[in-house]
């Protein structure tokens, strides 16, 4: 994982350059470059994960191309195989300039993984950029007052340089020269869902299982030690508890949990982690704390909207926990609830229809959110975070489950309905996880850390005189950043617009889980709804 920045057209400054691009230092603290390009200047801040030696340092040359990437490519063995690519080093970048040499527009359709990526062809002075398919990795663009085009991984690089700063879209490249390339949507979220019968359920569950366990296989290795976010809910639990699978039963794995004291997620993660035999670490935060580091949190994820917010302060914390640990990667959940209808308000669902609707938005979106979220919280500290759950072949196995199997009321446990039943029951076997924690009703992230955060917010704010979103808002203004980069509209417990119609009239428009209060199930453990205040 890195931080790149790149600047196009006349006379690109390299000191302003170099200084822009120092910004985002944290995502890259291990090296730094600058190159000199046809018509620009590309800088790389290089976080080691996959090659730590200069062999993997950034931008990457072959012939007339230059490249240099954020991300990471997990099928790179295969392709350099498959195209008779020979790399110096190990990186699962350096093939980008060659392979694009051979196959063109079409690189970004070959490649297996999170990325956002530039391009140089230095005898014509083209440009080319990409961006993964869900916009798992960020990236963002815009031009200065005499049109130089400059791009980033982080907004923050850009708004003293640039009139307009926009998110660079998901699903997209951009070809030919800066000034007037040409947009291209190369990734289509045109999934069509099996239609259902009692003949094709178990091979439906043993699909789902084996694409995780491919999932989570692909994205384990690295030059760093094997760290897992694990909340103790399902999503987290799960990826940790096949990696210890595919690692076998003497790996060392290591598991990170927190949240205030007493919050339920503490019960479950310690259940997960003394299941698979992980050397677990929790770590504890009180509610003064978390308001402490707000404004900093909104200056590393660059947005004001009120739930990620929310969840970004406990994660931010608990990445700098991490750091100090040694680790520069670990695995994280992100991505289940929107593409297997895990959130509360999918319990409401008139219809397969709405319902599947209501997921591909949920995923064409998740770039303004959960994405935005674990990418920036975590890299704030320098560790990369990788979500097996967005996949693109487990996204394919998901979004083509027959939809009336991911609606609540499908599979029942103990006599109610259970979110993601169709996801639990393919992974209910091999005893990879406690029936707790398994079947464990649905609890946001920032609920979960402890139900006195949100509580606590809401006092904290209503004491000041203010409200969440405006103090949210007022700190994202003192950071110039674009208000045009950040989603807003009526939501319920994370939902759309779509998904906060299909309410009980009188339900609360809050972005919390606990907001669906006709499904919500209160922790058992009563010390979590209690808050803590230092």
């Amino acid at each position: 994982m890195c931080g790149i920045f790149a600047c196009f057209g006349e006379n690109c400054d390299r000191m302003v350059a170099v200084e822009n691009a120092h910004k985002q230092i944290h995502r890259g603290p291990d090296d730094f470059y600058c190159q000199k390009v046809t018509g620009g200047l590309l800088c790389f801040t290089r976080l080691n994960i996959m090659d730590r030696t200069i062999q993997g340092r950034q931008p990457f040359d072959f012939q007339e191309y230059t490249a240099m990437m954020n991300g990471e490519i997990y099928n790179h063995k295969t392709l350099e195989k498959e195209f008779g690519i020979v790399p110096k080093g190990k990186s699962d970048c350096e093939l980008l300039p060659e392979l694009f040499s051979k196959i063109g527009e079409e690189l970004p359709k070959r490649l297996d993984g999170m990325f956002a990526c530039v391009i140089v062809n230095n005898k014509t002075g083209e440009i080319f950029i990409m961006r993964d398919h869900i916009g798992i990795i960020p990236l963002y663009w815009g031009t200065d007052t005499i049109g130089r085009l400059y791009i980033a991984s982080e907004q923050k690089c850009l708004v003293d340089v640039c009139e307009v700063v926009e998110i660079f879209p998901p699903r997209m490249t951009y070809q030919g020269p800066p000034e007037m390339g040409k947009l291209k949507q190369w990734y289509f979220m045109d999934w069509v869902p099996q239609v259902y019968s009692l003949e094709i359920e178990e091979k439906v569950y043993d699909r789902i299982y084996n694409g995780m366990y491919k999932a989570v296989e692909k994205m384990i290795p690295c030059d760093s030690p094997n760290g897992f976010l694990l909340s103790g809910g399902l999503d987290s639990s799960l990826v940790a508890a096949l990696a210890r699978k595919v690692l076998g039963p003497d790996a060392e794995i290591h598991t990170f949990t927190i949240g205030l004291e007493n919050a339920p997620d503490f019960k479950f993660a310690r259940e997960v982690a003394e299941h698979i035999g992980s050397i677990h670490h929790e770590f504890t935060y009180t509610l003064q704390e978390g308001i402490d580091v707000i404004p900093q949190v909104i200056s590393k994820i660059e947005s004001f909207d009120t739930t990620t917010i929310r969840s970004s302060t406990p994660q931010y914390l608990l990445g700098k926990k991490i750091q100090s640990w040694g680790f520069k990667m670990v695995m994280s959940g992100e991505g289940a609830d929107e593409a297997w209808g895990g959130y509360l308000y999918f319990h409401y669902a008139p219809n397969d229809e709405e319902f599947n609707e209501e997921m591909k938005d949920k995923l064409a979106d998740l770039h303004y959110y959960d994405c935005l979220r674990t990418n920036k919280s975590m890299l704030a500290s320098s560790v990369e975070t990788r979500v097996p759950f967005l996949d693109p072949e487990l996204l394919d196995i998901a979004m083509t489950v027959p939809v009336n199997m991911k609606h609540p009321k499908f599979i029942k446990y103990e006599g109610r309905p259970i979110e993601k039943g169709v996801l639990r029951k393919a992974c209910d076997r091999d005893d990879l996880l406690p029936k707790s924690v398994l079947w464990r009703q649905k609890e946001q992230f920032s609920d979960s850390v402890g139900y006195g955060w949100i509580d606590g917010l809401k006092q904290h704010y209503k004491e000041m005189g203010t409200t969440e979103e405006d103090f949210n808002m007022s700190m994202y203004k003192k950071f110039n950043f674009s208000s045009t980069t950040v989603k807003t509209g009526k939501t319920v417990a994370c939902s759309t617009p779509r998904g906060a119609s299909w309410m009980p009239e009188g339900t609360a428009a809050d972005a919390s889980g606990r907001s669906v209060t006709s499904v919500h199930q209160s922790s058992t453990d009563k010390e979590a709804l209690i808050m803590t205040e230092d």
